[in-house]
């Protein structure tokens, strides 16, 4: 039996306007902190793609200026569309 687990597409994440994320083990890294072949910024944020659940938590914030959780969803919905992931 063979699992094929679709890998997660790189995408703007950090702040660049370029995908600039990618996503190891349900986490993002940040492609633009490569150092001698290793990523050295990341890991603290879920991925929205196969990390779905930890994701909306992690942007649900108590500040009252955050997105709601029905924001962060619709936001995801629309990077799967975009980057072709499937639910």
């Amino acid at each position: 039996m063979t699992t094929d687990k679709k890998q997660c597409p790189e995408f703007p994440h950090f702040g660049a306007r370029y995908p600039d994320a990618r996503c190891i083990d349900g986490y993002l890294w940040d492609l633009d902190s490569d150092e001698n072949g290793g990523l050295t910024h990341g890991g603290d944020d879920p991925c929205p793609f196969c990390n779905t659940e930890a994701y909306i938590e992690f942007r649900i914030g108590d500040d009252g200026e955050s997105p709601t959780r029905a924001e962060i969803e619709k936001s995801i919905e629309m990077l799967r569309l975009k980057y072709e992931y499937p639910d």
